[in-house]
């Protein structure tokens, strides 16, 4: 029979190392007792040599180590963050955090980064797990806090947690306040936004080392955002 014939009889021999064994083309068929001459026999012996050859062997499986730590994956990432490339941090932190789920750094620093990304809803999410990690950290719930104003949801979460910080004397810095001005001004609250900037502010004029002037003009740009966004014939307090 010729090998048009073999292929038809549906006894293919399967040369790849999968699960199927290599069919012999012989058993059970009669008219296969008769293969004429050497060379057909010499073909099927080498057909089965290789194939047991082929599934013989099996194939090295090299294993690459990550060989830096979560800090060290950390520190990448904020180098590549400062340099504006986001996917690239946020990949490390994201490496940093398989090292170490309790990376407080890494959850806080994705944050930053799906912040930067107008992806408020995943950066509120790492926010809270890094305050899952850290309770009442500052900058996390300020961060936080600019998560739900930008985004305008949780707001009243933020606000909370942003007094329950504030109720620490020693916490009362002007950037801070200067956040929780902006959140009582997304709450309607502009009475209470006033008392939170001029607060801040007359904590730069005492020398407060946190306000930077670059910190100040925000707390002023900020300050006058709320008023100008209150009616004409409102009286507004601190000026």
């Amino acid at each position: 029979m010729d090998g048009a014939g073999a292929a038809r009889s549906g006894d293919t021999l399967f040369g790849a190392c999968g699960n199927r064994a290599l069919r012999d083309p012989i058993a059970g068929r009669r008219h296969f007792a008769f293969l004429r001459g050497r060379r057909w026999a010499f073909a099927l012996l080498v057909l089965a040599a290789v194939a047991a050859s082929g599934c013989g062997r099996m194939p090295k499986i090299i294993v690459l180590e990550d060989p830096l730590s979560a800090d060290e994956h950390v520190a990448l990432g904020v180098s590549y963050e400062r340099k504006g490339s986001l996917d690239l941090a946020a990949r490390e932190y994201g490496r940093a955090l398989k090292k170490d789920p309790s990376s407080y750094l890494a959850r806080f620093n994705l944050g930053n980064v799906r912040l930067a990304e107008k992806r408020y809803d995943a950066a509120r999410e790492e926010y809270l797990k890094a305050l899952a990690i850290r309770p009442g950290d500052p900058e996390a719930v300020n961060n936080l806090s600019w998560a739900a104003i930008l985004s305008g949801d949780g707001l009243a979460d933020a606000l909370r947690r942003m007094e329950e910080v504030l109720s620490d004397a020693a916490r009362r810095s002007p950037p801070l306040l200067d956040t929780l001005g902006v959140l009582f001004g997304a709450l309607s609250r502009p009475a209470d936004a006033e008392g939170a900037f001029a607060e801040a502010l007359a904590r730069c004029d005492a020398g407060d080392p946190a306000c930077a002037e670059p910190v100040r003009a925000e707390i002023l740009r900020h300050r006058d955002d709320l008023r100008a966004r209150r009616p004409a014939g409102a009286a507004i307090e601190g000026r």
